[in-house]
């Protein structure tokens, strides 16, 4: 076999390997669910998972892999199910990951498979069980791959035969309209009649084509694209190991998890979240006692929500514990001189480098530095996170990234001579706002739209750009997360595809705004943030 053959069969190896381990973590992590009936069976899909591994690994050559795999077999076996005690077939599950790292990281045998590596001392691939989790959530994506079902493939085959057709119909039509420029022809009137079926035959040739490519486009982007699964279901072993280090109890909910997000932000989403749910279990959750005394069920919950909000994904980790105090941090952030600026959050504070509420620092616990790498790492990646907390009642972090980094299909529009981008998929209908139905309800501005009252957001005065509400121009209805607003601009110029760009430090994050993108001339737009114009208050209109 082939240097390059064998390096595929290996990758191919070490991502089936590491969804294995994954698949047997999250067994292990719900063995204790359900009646003895449902335990046997996730006790038997363990095995089974195991067995694989252990069979793999032996055809690969990687024997140390193989026997690791073989003795956890054995310990699954052995497992009491009224009691299973999981932490050491979760700390083996560490060691074989470890052990696929080490042989990622290392060259591939050169001549065959079955050529076993140096097997590695045992003290080479244990991770210590006092060594600190990982702060990260990795997806099932080894040495840049990621699978693909041939149906996708075969799809994308089709898209590309036909893009060659009408390519080719299309190079056609322009000869045609060529060769009557040389021809010429028996009157003015005939000319004109034949340059214009012939330009008619380029015109849809070249429609048929824009709308091949853009399947074939969003086809493209689907092959990046993975759900948050992979990344969700190793959440629960955070909330395991630290709920067993922090003393409590903690039942761990995912909803959401077929939820697709662009791979290139799979490593910032699985920071975030590895962050997040930590601090639930950490500074959230109390402990059983505490839990008591507040009148609260001794088990505490930590959530996590996914779905698709217009052209984000939104993903909210709660918990139903102790919330924020917010004087604590106040005191915190005047003991260290920080400067205290709450105006547009009261938990400003929670994102300010070294604040914390907690006094000593752990393995899993740092002294305020989680929260600030989380909103550097978000913003960094066109996304920003709100806060939401009630005291005593709970927290909830609400995470919203791009769905993809790279193409977002968009209607641009004008207000007061500065061009915007509207994520389509936000649009539900247009209208002149001179022929719709307008009224005032409390001083604000609503339009009536499908028998309801929709309340109107002047993009002008929304971004200073306009000093009273326009009484010309369209009114777009947008609707995100069940909230919906009108948007008043001047034009509408049309629907493009738009390369999606974060925006400068420099300048910050508009309330309205969620990144920019470079047109075909090079002029730089803004991109409009659906989801946050839809719950910006509306502007009151002024008194005669």
């Amino acid at each position: 076999m082939t240097n390059a053959g064998l390096q595929q069969l290996l990758d191919e190896f070490l991502l089936e390997a590491r969804e294995r381990a994954d698949e047997v973590e999250s067994l292990l992590l719900r063995l204790g669910e359900g009646d003895a009936e449902a335990r046997q069976a996730t006790l038997a899909q363990a095995k089974r998972e195991l067995h694989t591994l252990k069979g793999n690994s032996g055809m690969m050559g990687f024997h140390d892999l193989q026997e690791q795999a073989h003795l956890m077999e054995d310990q699954v076996e052995a497992l009491d199910l009224d009691k299973p005690a999981i932490d050491d077939l979760l700390a083996g599950l560490d060691d074989l990951r470890c052990g696929l790292e080490t042989i990622r990281a290392a060259e591939a045998p050169e001549e065959t498979p079955e050529t076993p590596p140096e097997k590695a001392a045992p003290e080479e691939v244990v991770v210590p069980r006092e060594t600190a989790p990982p702060t990260t959530v990795q997806p099932d994506v080894v040495a840049g791959s990621v699978r693909v079902p041939f149906s996708k493939i075969d799809r994308l085959v089709e898209l590309q035969a036909e893009t060659l057709i009408f390519r080719n119909r299309l190079a056609d039509a322009l000869s045609k309209g060529l060769a009557l420029r040389e021809e010429g022809g028996d009157g003015a009137e005939d000319f004109f009649t034949r340059s214009v079926a012939a330009w008619e035959e380029a015109e849809q040739a070249r429609q048929e084509l824009e709308k091949t490519l853009h399947l074939l486009q969003e086809r493209v982007t689907e092959f990046g694209m993975v759900p948050l699964q992979s990344l969700f279901r190793s959440l629960g072993r955070i909330v395991h190991d630290e709920s067993i280090r922090e003393d409590k109890l903690v039942d761990f909910e995912i909803e959401g998890g077929d939820t697709p997000i662009d791979k290139t932000l799979l490593e910032a989403a699985g920071e975030v979240l590895g962050h997040l749910v930590r601090n639930s279990v950490i500074h959230g959750i109390e402990t059983p006692d505490e839990r008591r005394r507040k009148g609260k069920p001794e088990t505490g919950r930590v959530r996590v929500r996914a779905a698709l909000e217009a052209n984000q994904v939104r993903i909210q980790v709660a918990d139903d514990g102790a919330g924020i105090d917010l004087e604590a941090l106040r005191v915190r952030a005047q003991q260290m001189g920080r400067p205290i600026d709450t105006t547009h959050s009261p938990f400003a504070l929670l994102f300010i480098d070294g604040i914390s509420t907690r006094s000593d620092a752990d393995l899993s616990a740092g002294r305020g530095v989680g929260l600030s790498a989380v909103k550097r790492t978000v913003e960094r990646r066109a996304g920003r996170i709100d806060v939401r907390s009630e005291r005593g009642v709970g927290c909830s972090f609400t995470l919203r990234l791009p769905v993809t980094a790279s193409i977002l299909r968009s209607l641009l529009l004008v207000v007061d001579g500065e061009e915007y981008a509207l994520p389509l998929n936000a649009v539900s209908e247009s209208q002149r706002l001179e022929s719709i139905e307008r009224h005032e309800v409390n001083h604000a501005r609503v339009v009536r739209w499908r028998n309801r009252l929709v309340t109107v957001l002047d993009l002008g005065l929304a971004f200073g750009t306009s000093q009273v509400e326009r009484e010309s121009g369209y009114v777009i209805v947008i609707e995100v997360n069940g909230h919906t607003r009108g948007l008043a601009a001047d034009d509408m110029i049309g629907i493009r595809d738009i390369v999606v760009k974060g925006l400068d430090r420099i300048v910050g994050r508009p309330a309205g705004i969620s990144g920019s993108t470079i047109l075909g001339d090079g002029r730089v737009i803004l991109i409009l943030d659906p989801a946050a114009l839809t719950v910006i208050p509306p502007f009151v209109v002024s008194e005669p």
